[in-house]
């Protein structure tokens, strides 16, 4: 896990390649081990490796053909291509792990992001073919794959990773990422440049960033979205997942064409169930969710779970601690949970549950709340690491991941992306009860069982598909009058026509769109303490399983998630298997929103120029104390979003 850069020099050379060492700064959080630098010409095979600050003494010392021996400092205008790496040091510890890493020839090198977890495998069968190895990183055998097999290499990985990898014969930089969006990723051509990165806010000590007020306003009226290509930032865009991209230096192009080579398929439309076939596909699914969480827990650092005392968290710490018991040596699985202990925030504590698994388990259990005095600098944080606004604070999930720092655990698991497959939330019932026929028994048992308000159970029950497109989730449309224009469309934020047909094309939307602002939340949070974060739901292999099996295994009977219900049933308590209430990562927004908090929210947004630049958001609600008063009453979320735009705009533009 770890932070890349890649940077093709177009003019004004000096600007911008003598300033790599600073780009690699504002992503040291990234990657707080060990940094490297390599540089190369455009015109002849000549490159150049650097050290920096914070490279150990053991990689200088070493004597590989990538590792440096002379600190970063501005080279001569014919170097034009740089390569930057941070790197958070998980697999292979040692100096034979540092990037940019390049093959026996010099000719390819690379920098990269992620965990590749069937490495091992894919190693083995590169043996086969006469590859040798002097390291026991997964970034190796990547740069190996892709001279054995090109492109089609990123096909055979099981993993999440964002990399580049130059060929410095061809003077081509090839670009892949993991076929969910895991990893961040993000481009952008410039005038002078064009640069890859995993922030965006690396490439500011070469151009100072502008907003995008197309992005921010939509984020505004619809909330955030991370499932296209537009950011906040003017001119950088990003990287599709899925995808990959070869740039030639030669052809001096100023964009990137765009290879597709994996999407989620569509899913199958078949409701027919038996209990015979319930059992099999629970059976199934347990298997290749325990190897899924098998296969991320390989690391030389501490592994942890994030445990809310829900179902998918609760899993993956059963499945963690199953298998770390067959380890000789292996110690207790570690747990850390986000809670609350001021009386009038116990409403969003979940350590019933939390203590509940812990017990049952025998794992060992960090847990603590976050200060309210400091939810608006904890705040803060998050959107400075997260780039892109959430809709409501990310104090929860920042402290979270705070907790798992202090802990010593340097890779933790999540449940994210379960709920998107199991058809987790409550408005998947909506799908449910406006597609399935009525006079079914199965139809009657869960309109009555259902966790879900029943007067939404009995307006979809009755009215179908009719779902509004245009107004918020909830029903409450705040901004009037506002045109569902074809850019808001295109950020798959709002649902499209045939969203509601059937659950099971609501959870493949939900996986292909939604999902994506969770796991960028993800990555901002847990690389804000340097920690990495391993989503086993995320497997692509369980992701496709499930694409696969009807959605009447998924919602059954009034119960959610209904097939991994069964298939835990026995390996955790009753309690959490058949736990109704869903709260995922809950903030006591209106007791934080208050007082001095709510003042200094205020003030905030109507000193913010970047704000009242917004025309189109301006003209459909004007910033005055009446309608400040009536957004925080009515519509929290939106007063939130207003503020976090403000904060964005002084942390990022300054304005």
């Amino acid at each position: 896990m770890c932070g890349i850069i890649a940077i093709v020099s177009f003019k004004n050379h000096r600007h911008n390649m003598s300033r790599l060492d600073e780009m690699a700064r504002m992503i040291k959080h990234r990657g707080p081990d060990d940094e490297g630098f390599a540089i190369f010409s455009n015109n002849s095979s000549e490159y150049k490796i650097f050290y920096g600050d914070d490279t150990p003494e053991e990689v200088i010392k070493s004597n590989f053909k990538f590792t440096p021996k002379e600190k970063y400092k501005y080279t001569p205008d014919n170097f034009i291509v740089g390569l930057v790496h941070r790197r958070l040091s998980i697999i292979d510890l040692t100096a034979t792990g540092h990037q940019p890493m390049c093959d026996e020839t010099g000719r390819y090198w690379i920098v990269y992001n992620g965990e590749i977890y069937n490495f091992k495998e894919i190693r083995e069968e590169l043996k086969k073919f006469g590859y040798s190895f002097v390291s026991n990183s997964d970034t190796e055998v990547i740069i190996k794959s892709y001279i054995e097999w090109g492109a089609e290499c990123q096909r055979k990985f099981n993993g999440m990773w964002a990399l580049t990898i130059w060929d410095n014969l061809k003077k081509t930089l090839w670009i892949s990422r993991d076929r969910f969006g895991v990893k961040p990723l993000y481009y952008m051509f410039h005038d002078d440049f064009f640069a890859v990165c995993s922030e965006i806010k690396s490439i500011m000590p070469v151009v100072k960033p502008v907003p995008n007020f197309a992005e921010i306003n939509a984020y505004i009226v619809d909330g955030p979205s991370e499932a296209h290509s537009d950011t906040f930032f003017h001119g950088a865009y990003r990287f599709p997942a899925g995808h990959s991209s070869t740039y030639n230096l030669k052809d001096k192009e100023r964009e990137l064409r765009f290879q597709k080579y994996w999407e989620l398929g569509p899913p199958i439309q078949d409701n027919s169930f038996s209990k015979k076939k319930l059992h099999e596909y629970a059976d199934q699914y347990y298997h290749l969710l325990r190897d899924a969480v098998r296969i991320r827990l390989y690391a030389d650092v501490k592994i942890g779970c994030a445990l809310s005392g829900g179902l998918d968290s609760s899993s993956i710490t059963f499945f963690a601690n199953n298998i770390t018991k067959m380890i000789k040596n292996a110690g207790k699985v570690m747990t850390f949970s986000n809670i609350y202990r001021n009386e009038d925030e116990k409403y969003c504590d979940e350590s019933e549950y939390i203590d509940i698994v812990v017990n049952y388990l025998g794992v060992k259990a960090f847990k603590d709340s976050p200060s309210n005095n400091m939810v608006l600098e904890l705040n803060d944080k998050g959107l400075w690491h997260e780039e892109n606004c959430y809709d409501k604070f990310n104090v929860s999930a920042y402290n979270t991941y705070s907790i798992c720092k202090k802990s010593g655990i340097k890779v933790a698991l999540d449940g994210q992306g379960a709920d998107e497959q199991l058809a987790g939330y409550k408005r998947f019932w909506y799908n449910y009860f406006s597609s399935r026929p009525k006079l079914r028994i199965e139809y009657a048992r869960s309109f009555l069982s259902a966790e879900i308000p029943l007067k939404m159970s009995m307006y979809y029950a009755f009215f179908g598909n009719s779902l509004s497109r245009g107004s918020d989730r909830n029903g409450f449309n705040v901004i009037d009058n506002s045109p569902v224009d074809d850019f808001r469309r295109s950020r798959n934020v709002l649902f499209p026509n045939r969203y509601n047909d059937t659950v099971n094309m609501a959870t493949n939307w939900s996986m292909r769109n939604s999902l994506k602002k969770l796991l960028r939340q993800i990555d901002g949070n847990s690389m804000a303490w340097s920690i990495e974060s391993r989503q086993p739901f995320m497997d692509y292999r369980l992701v496709e399983y499930l694409n696969s099996i009807p959605d009447v295994y998924k919602l059954y009977g009034g119960w959610t998630k209904y097939i991994s219900r069964v298939a835990l049933k026995g390996k955790l308590p009753d309690r959490i298997i058949w736990r109704k209430d869903k709260k995922g990562w809950p903030m006591p927004l209106k007791e934080w929103v208050s007082g001095d908090v709510l003042i200094s929210m205020k003030k905030e947004i109507q000193a913010s120029s970047l704000v009242m630049n917004l025309s189109e958001m301006h003209r459909h609600l004007k910033i005055d104390d009446n309608r400040l008063a009536y957004l925080h009453k009515r519509a929290l979320r939106y007063f939130i979003r207003y503020y976090n735009v403000a904060r964005v705009g002084k942390l990022f533009f300054g304005c």
